[in-house]
């Protein structure tokens, strides 16, 4: 019975979800193709967005923390409550990405032979609305995961358990947690799964606050913006600008050029899933290279070489030299332009230089894989060695 109610619980998170994002659609099933969104319209869409990214989040976390299949897999990888968070976290990422790709793609094939310049679909205004909510929500998300590990760090510091969310060692041997007793009528596991789930950071709890600082002395949202400057810039202008841009400052011109933008996100799952694979503690497996490959070409041809390329067809299209084209533009587009390239120059530097180390290793490199190997090892075999797992946080948190 217990987990028949869980499985109600994330069906429920499950139905706001779908049922938000059927919501903005129906909102645009009247719209012709050229028609814009207006500002009523945008605050729908946005609100519905926020509703959506927040409860998929919901719905994959209580699936890894509130049912018997996600808790096995937590299990097995010996995952913490921060890595579980971690993982929904860019799982919600990745289907942003998805859902952006198919927007851009859809936008691109019906206005880039139209008209370059002047032919629009409602659908990239729309989706910026939509999409302006995931940013916002992002950063709170990726809160709550730094203050799941600062949560972990306080507990050790003052010696008390620090548990993993599918550690055997929190088991007692009468099958019961440590620190808690199952309900009568209760599974043991259910009950560990409970109070797992109660162990994520919220306000409710105290463990989350705003401005001052909370519970344990997990720094405040305010505090984790004011130490992320780089990242909090990022989301504040895709979500923001970018949106401010797309919707009012562009006046209808350039829908095929957002068309291409929007398709920059086909890199993200790829950056998502290493992420995923790092956490679980598969940094060694032929999957993690694999995954590593695609990240490294589909990051380049949709986030390096896709920028000057749109330029470079605006130039054809415009019928003058490259330079000329790019240089002619308004200054309000030539910033947009540098301030969405260069970083990519940047963190494709650092995939190009982690690529390096995986197939040219230094011997440095090699003893340390080594270690991480038979660490894998004896973790499989039920030890307590595990290998430290990189989160791959500035790369992520900046996509």
């Amino acid at each position: 019975m217990a987990e028949k109610v869980n499985t109600q619980g994330c069906v429920f998170s499950l139905l706001y979800s779908v049922g938000s994002f059927a919501l903005a659609c129906a909102s645009l099933s009247t719209l012709n193709p050229s028609d814009r969104i207006t500002v009523q319209k945008g605050a729908l869409l946005i609100s519905l967005g926020f509703v959506y990214f927040v409860a998929l989040t919901e719905f994959l976390n209580k699936l890894l923390l509130k049912t018997s299949i996600g808790h096995n897999f937590v299990k097995r990888y010996r995952l913490r409550v921060s890595d579980v968070l971690d993982i929904t976290n860019k799982l919600v990422s990745a289907v942003q990405a998805a859902f952006s790709c198919i927007a851009g793609l859809f936008v691109c094939r019906w206005s880039c032979p139209r008209n370059f310049l002047h032919a629009s679909h409602f659908l990239s205004e729309s989706y910026a609305w939509f999409a302006a909510s995931y940013f916002f929500y992002d950063l709170w998300s990726m809160y709550k995961i730094y203050a799941a590990e600062a949560a972990i760090k306080i507990k050790a510091k003052l010696g008390l358990q620090a548990d993993r969310a599918g550690d055997n060692n929190n088991v007692g041997n009468n099958g019961l947690a440590n620190s808690g007793v199952a309900k009568p009528g209760e599974s043991a596991t259910h009950g560990l799964q409970f109070e797992v789930f109660d162990d994520i950071p919220s306000m409710e709890q105290g463990t989350l606050s705003f401005v001052g600082q909370s519970k344990m002395g997990i720094p405040s949202f305010a505090k984790y913006l004011a130490s992320h400057p780089l990242m909090v810039f990022h989301h504040l202008f895709i979500g923001s600008y970018g949106l401010i841009v797309i919707s009012y400052l562009r006046g209808g011109l350039g829908d095929c050029v957002f068309s291409f933008m929007f398709m920059m996100e086909l890199s993200t799952p790829f950056v998502s899933f290493r992420s995923i694979l790092s956490v679980m503690g598969l940094k060694q497996s032929k999957m993690y290279v694999i995954n590593g490959l695609l990240m490294l070409v589909t990051f380049f041809w949709c986030r390096v070489f896709l920028m000057p390329y749109v330029c470079y067809y605006y130039s054809q299209v415009v019928n003058k030299p490259f330079f000329e084209a790019v240089w002619n533009l308004p200054w309000g587009c030539k910033v947009s332009i540098l301030a969405l390239f260069l970083p990519q120059l940047y963190w494709f530097r650092l995939m190009v230089r982690g690529a390096m180390k995986v197939f040219f290793p230094s011997k440095n490199n090699r003893r340390r894989t080594n270690a991480s190997s038979c660490a894998n090892d004896v973790s499989a075999n039920g030890g307590t060695i595990k290998p430290s797992q990189s989160k791959d946080s500035e790369i992520r948190s900046l996509m």
